[in-house]
């Protein structure tokens, strides 16, 4: 049986000064909007908030899971790219 598609996004924050985070790099914000994307598009997927998915110097991080593709140094043009690609793996792994 596989395990359900899910988008696991990281909500991880450095306090050091200096130390880059996802969400020092924007990571809530950029959640809630695709949050909701994936609400109007109708899509059943879970947004799963993680405190670490190690690319802490590349946030925002997100990963299409199981096994899918990381996204990495997320702005708001690269919701609707991450939208599709939940899409195109939903078609691939739900049959």
């Amino acid at each position: 049986m596989s395990r359900p598609v899910r988008l696991v996004v990281c909500i991880n924050e450095k306090l050091g000064i200096g130390q880059r985070s996802c969400v020092g790099s924007g990571s809530i914000d950029l959640i809630n909007q695709l949050e909701a994307m994936i609400v109007s598009a109708k899509l059943d997927v879970p947004v799963v908030r993680r405190e670490c998915l190690g690319r802490c110097a590349e946030g925002p991080a997100m990963r299409i899971a199981p096994a899918g593709p990381f996204f990495t140094e997320i702005d708001e043009t690269g919701l609707g790219n991450i939208l599709d690609q939940l899409k195109t793996f939903l078609k691939q792994h739900d049959g």
